[in-house]
């Protein structure tokens, strides 16, 4: 019954967290020869009972197009176009309405083909204002950031760190197994991100879902079996997927082109920092729990949830 009631708690979370819009969306507003604005909003399905944000432009700013709305690769897109003078948005502000703090939020690129401006919407700084180009330290620091929040807000990569936390019989095997899986994933997120792998990004997300209801299953198995015995070996492969899944997201955001090595380095440290933050806090989480139950208790909550959510992310994947 306390399972139940812990899984039934979990659910009405997510669920609460779906009610905004807690993807990472996107807007890509790029000038043209005609001196047009090309803008894009992407949007992630799983957001579909979220309600849309805002985006409000200059004063000047017309639309001169019809907004058209396209599903494509996981995500809701919609374009439009935009006149904003012979200046375009260059001393402007944009600011978007409807962000919370649970949000991801929203990464905005504007390109007005001389700089590339970018910046990262939350609720309590949900504006940018273009003027000036980022230093290499500023965008550093950007892309760090961006990658400890993709990893901290990612519940299924988290959900897989989860269960190979539970999985280690002790610190040295947690610390071999992490670094192979956080090698594994540098390697395919470096590779996805330079062309060199190209997968359906739908495949990529129901594979990283079928890797946590392993995980879920092993947990469940009392005998030892060869993953148990090769954790390492089992991060390793199941984090080539993940690198993929965390390619796809970086490919969404962007990459400046002159900045590629500079940016992925960035990303890739902050996934790592996010990683190394959430598994020092859940081993700390999992250390006083034992205090009061039982740990094959506990390891049997952690797999009911991770592998019933798992499952429904496979059939959500697949099926939709």
């Amino acid at each position: 019954m306390l399972i139940v009631r812990i899984f039934i708690v979990y659910m009405i979370t997510l669920c609460n967290v779906n009610a905004h819009q807690s993807g990472l969306s996107y807007i890509n507003i790029e000038k043209h020869s005609s001196n047009l604005l090309y803008v894009t909003y992407k949007k992630p399905l799983s957001d579909t009972r979220g309600e849309d944000i805002t985006i409000n432009y200059p004063a000047r700013c017309t639309q001169v197009t019809p907004t058209k709305k396209i599903i494509e690769n996981g995500f809701i897109i919609r374009t439009s176009r935009l006149d904003c003078g012979k200046n375009d948005l260059q001393n402007s502000r944009i600011w978007v309405e409807g962000l919370v703090s649970s949000d991801r939020g929203v990464l905005i690129r504007y390109d007005d083909k001389k700089h590339i401006y970018k910046s990262l919407l939350r609720s309590a700084t949900p504006f940018i204002t273009i003027n000036q180009k980022l230093s290499t330290f500023a965008l550093f620091i950007e892309y760090v950031q961006m990658g400890i929040m993709h990893i901290l807000s990612g519940f299924d990569h988290l959900s897989f760190v989860t269960g190979l936390l539970i999985l280690a019989s002790s610190l040295r095997k947690l610390l071999f197994t992490i670094s192979a899986f956080t090698l594994s994933h540098s390697i395919t997120l470096a590779l996805g991100i330079l062309g060199t792998i190209t997968i359906n990004t739908a495949f990529v997300e129901a594979m990283i879902a079928l890797s946590i209801l392993f995980l879920a299953k092993e947990i469940m198995t009392p005998r030892i079996t060869f993953s148990k015995k090769h954790l390492g070996f089992v991060a390793f492969m199941f984090g080539l997927v993940h690198g993929l899944g965390f390619s796809s997201s970086l490919a969404d955001i962007g990459l400046p082109h002159n900045e590629i090595p500079l940016s992925l380095f960035a990303f890739n440290l902050g996934i790592e920092l996010g990683q190394i933050v959430f598994i020092a806090f859940a081993s700390v989480v999992l250390y006083f729990l034992r205090k009061f139950f039982k740990k094959s208790f506990l390891d049997k909550i952690v797999a009911y949830i991770i592998g019933s959510v798992s499952a429904f992310w496979i059939y959500e994947r697949v099926f939709f």
